[in-house]
């Protein structure tokens, strides 16, 4: 403790950035693009299903605290965020037919996410006019996905040993993703001449993966109409992994009419990927479990408006 004191002294004495304490208010658009698999293990990786959420549309809101004193920086951020967009379901390598059965769904979709970080500010340009600060921080953030699925489709095709197969997909349930976990990243500051602020940052993330779906399934076999055989599945996944990766990255820029008040525009871009995952397929209804491998990846860009003020 002795020495830590000693080092903070210096740090005190020397300081040269503070920020009062400003809260923030971000409103824009934001659109996800979620996509993950699964295939069978083994050489061939053969896929065996798989859903795209590829435009999602949210409406997104963000409150966030942020102050420097004496150099050290603080950031707090929790933002909210209702959207819907479509579902495209994929099945592969099916005993019943060599088609691959492609069904499209419409989705509600609601996230929560947080961040928040310390940093050290360091002035670049100190008994200068204009500013350039560089905040280099470490803390943590934690995303939420709570996506449901309407309805049931049903595709047709030529089955094996049959005629033709009817295959009606569900949904139930909501399927939950979870990513949370620390990050390390910085950010410039820029201040021409005190009217106009610049900001440009980037976080690396190290995160552990929650994800949790459920899918049912009913098949049924013809020949020449008649019905040969019916069969249904009740199928749920769970996941969990610690050692995923993230990035984050963002720009802004804020006019300064007053001391108080600020008002810009920014720009985000959000990226997670998980490893690939060793999971079991866990069959409720027909009490069987098949082993598969699971890849999922995320990304996020999202724009809009900002106020904040001074308190």
């Amino acid at each position: 403790m002795k020495h830590l004191l000693f080092l903070a002294l210096p740090l005190a004495l020397f300081a040269s950035v503070n920020e009062p304490m400003r809260w923030e208010w971000q409103t824009g658009y934001r659109n996800d693009d979620l996509h993950w698999h699964l295939v069978n293990p083994g050489d061939g990786d053969e896929l065996t299903y798989s859903e795209r959420f590829r435009n999602l549309q949210f409406w997104e809101n963000a409150l966030a605290i942020r102050v420097i004193y004496r150099d050290i920086a603080v950031f707090v951020r929790g933002a909210g965020a209702f959207g819907n967009g479509p579902l495209k379901q994929s099945f592969a390598n099916l005993p019943f037919t060599s088609e691959e059965p492609r069904l499209n769904f419409s989705t509600g979709i609601w996230t929560m996410e947080g961040w928040g970080y310390f940093g050290y500010a360091v002035n670049l340009t100190a008994d200068r006019l204009y500013k350039v600060i560089l905040v280099p921080f470490v803390g943590c953030s934690v995303n939420y996905e709570h996506l449901d699925r309407h309805g049931s489709h049903t595709a047709t095709g030529t089955a094996v040993n049959a005629d033709t197969y009817a295959m009606t997909s569900m949904l139930p349930g909501a399927e939950k993703i979870t990513t949370y976990g620390p990050l390390l990243g910085g950010f410039f500051l820029i201040q021409p001449r005190g009217y106009l602020q610049f900001e440009a940052g980037y976080a690396y993330h190290r995160l552990h993966l929650r994800f949790k779906t459920r899918i049912e399934t009913e098949t049924s076999l013809f020949n020449a109409g008649t019905l040969l055989s019916q069969s249904s599945a009740s199928d749920t996944l769970t996941v969990k992994d610690g050692s995923n990766l993230g990035h984050s990255g963002w720009i802004r820029l804020d006019a300064l009419p007053t001391l108080d008040w600020r008002c810009g525009l920014f720009a985000q871009i959000q990226y997670f990927a998980s490893r690939v995952l060793d999971v079991t397929l866990q069959d409720k209804t027909n009490n069987t479990s098949t082993p598969q491998k699971y890849k999922a990846r995320w990304t996020a860009i999202s724009g809009g408006a900002t106020l904040s003020r001074t308190f």
